[in-house]
């Protein structure tokens, strides 16, 4: 009998046969949906299946696009149209005042602000920091491109203070150019400060976008004022006096009258605490300036020293012009006149604006100027006035005074005066003399406080210089812990758009889809 082998063919036919014999429910089921995978119908689920995954995709990348879009356009819009912007600070710290938008509209000169520090690194040294950085980049975008911030490590580049040798440069610094015209603004010019347990140093208020605001517009001025400092018989120390007058567009000279004569298109004159008299020569030569051959015009700020020194001489000169230096110190016993942290009757003394002169773009209620110790100034000539008093509690000490001849409560007559002005000349022109009794009051300790020095001696300089007076009046900012609180306003706006106008566009979103991947 002849042998038959199987092929491996016929040997997989043969288990399939069998195995459909024990099993024919499952082999009818296999055989099924073997017909049916490629069915019409299995192709178009697949067919919509593919669609509604690449519509999904679609709509999901046009959403990344639109927010990426939207975060452009917002950039965009809030640099060329700062208005867009918001401060939502409680006390609104970061917000410009209307003074300072007004100057960046109608800057139409280059103005840079370089800040001597990279961004991050100045930014974090404190808030108010922050704050001044905000202030001028504000500032920026408000001046159609006039004005342009840029931040400038000093050790990366050493050869910037080379454009100001005659300065020490601070990282802190902000420096201000315009053409060949700069003010440089120190830590003391911007910020306030006070002192913790006498020895720890922090800021306590803001006025970076008052100082910044005027130095923008002294650099970008073209007046000039040619101003002369006698060194003769000056002791004192009048570095600050005088880098706030360059920083504010006067060209400051030093002569000594002994041998020099003050030069002919000098605007002011300004004798700072002499400790002795000056030749009648030299006091000529003041007096032949003031006159100006007749034309007058010109300006002499006398600043006394506060201890006594006889000068007779000056003192001719000072009762020209209707005023005399007392050979005492003014006092005041009005305790609420009295800065607190102050010992005595004599210093830190808060004075009365005698007359409103200088003080018509302080504000209603400007900020009063404090003294230190002074001598009393007494009128003797009616083209004279009163500038700044003490209070109707004050009086003066003669520096002779000792218990058995000087009585305290007998010395108060009222309404000391510290500061006065006396003016000769013509209808048409006349020269004037201001005469303080101390000159602590144009130190740093008294300019840089956080009082009205600095305003109204900036101002009344201004003002008889016929300059353009550029002293903006902002008020100062103050950051505490709690100033990135909203409020409520703000608050119910930002919840209403966080917690119910985004998940209501999105539900919106999500129900379109819906609709148009069940129409489909």
């Amino acid at each position: 009998m002849e042998k038959k082998h199987l092929t491996s063919n016929e040997n997989t036919e043969s288990s399939e046969l069998q195995e459909a014999k024990k099993s024919p429910e499952k082999t009818e089921k296999t055989n099924h949906s073997r017909k049916t995978s490629d069915t019409p119908e299995k192709k178009r689920s697949l067919t919509r299946k593919g669609k509604h995954t690449l519509l999904s995709s679609g709509i999901t990348l046009l959403v990344i696009a639109a927010v990426v879009l939207l975060n452009i356009i917002a950039t965009t819009l809030t640099e060329k149209v700062p208005g867009l912007t918001a401060d939502i600070t409680a006390l609104k710290s970061f917000q410009l005042d209307e003074q300072s938008i007004s100057i960046a509209e109608h800057m139409d000169k280059k103005v840079e602000i370089t800040f001597l520090s990279e961004k991050n690194t100045y930014i974090e040294l404190d808030p108010y920091c922050k704050q001044t950085a905000y202030v001028a980049e504000g500032l920026s975008r408000y001046s159609g491109g006039n004005i342009s911030v840029r931040y400038l490590d000093l050790v990366k580049n050493p050869t910037f203070a080379d454009n100001f040798k005659d300065k020490e440069l601070a990282s802190t610094d902000v420096v201000i150019t315009c053409g060949e015209n700069h003010q440089i603004l120190s830590a003391s010019d911007l910020y306030h400060f006070d002192y913790y347990y006498g020895n720890y140093q922090y800021i306590v208020s803001s006025q970076s976008e008052q100082m910044i605001d005027n130095a923008i517009v002294n650099v970008s001025s073209e007046e000039i004022t040619n101003t002369v400092i006698i060194t003769d018989n000056c002791a004192e120390d009048y570095s600050y006096f005088k880098s706030m007058l360059n920083n504010n567009g006067y060209k400051v000279t030093e002569l000594s009258l002994v041998s020099e004569t003050i030069p002919e298109d000098t605007d002011l004159v300004i004798i700072y605490a002499p400790t002795r008299d000056y030749s009648e020569n030299a006091v000529q030569r003041l007096r032949d300036f003031l006159n100006n051959n007749g034309k007058y015009g010109k300006n002499l700020l006398f600043a006394s020293d506060s201890q006594d020194a006889d000068l007779p001489n000056l003192d001719k000169l000072l009762d020209e012009y209707g005023m005399k230096i007392e050979h005492s110190l003014a006092f005041e016993t009005d305790t609420t006149r009295i800065v607190n942290g102050s010992s005595t009757y004599y210093d830190g003394i808060m004075c009365y604006y005698y007359s409103d002169l200088y003080t018509e773009n302080s504000g209603e209620s400007p900020t009063p100027v404090i003294t230190g110790y002074s001598r009393p100034v007494t009128l003797t000539g009616q083209n004279a006035k009163a500038l700044l008093v003490l209070s109707e509690k004050s009086g003066d000490c003669p520096y002779s005074a000792t218990e058995d001849n000087w009585d305290f409560n007998e010395a108060i007559t009222g309404k000391e005066c510290v500061m006065a002005q006396g003016a000769v000349g013509t209808d048409n022109a006349s020269s004037t003399i201001v005469v303080s009794g101390t000159f602590k009051v144009f130190t740093s300790g008294y300019l840089g406080s956080q009082y009205g020095n600095r305003a109204y001696f900036t101002t009344m300089l201004a003002d008889l210089n016929h300059r353009t007076v550029s002293n903006i009046s902002v008020a100062e900012k103050v950051i505490t812990e709690y100033d990135l609180n909203i409020d409520k306003q703000t608050a119910f706006n930002l919840g209403f758009v966080t917690y119910a106008f985004i998940p209501i566009v999105i539900l919106g979103i999500g129900f379109i889809v819906f609709l148009v991947r069940r129409n489909k």
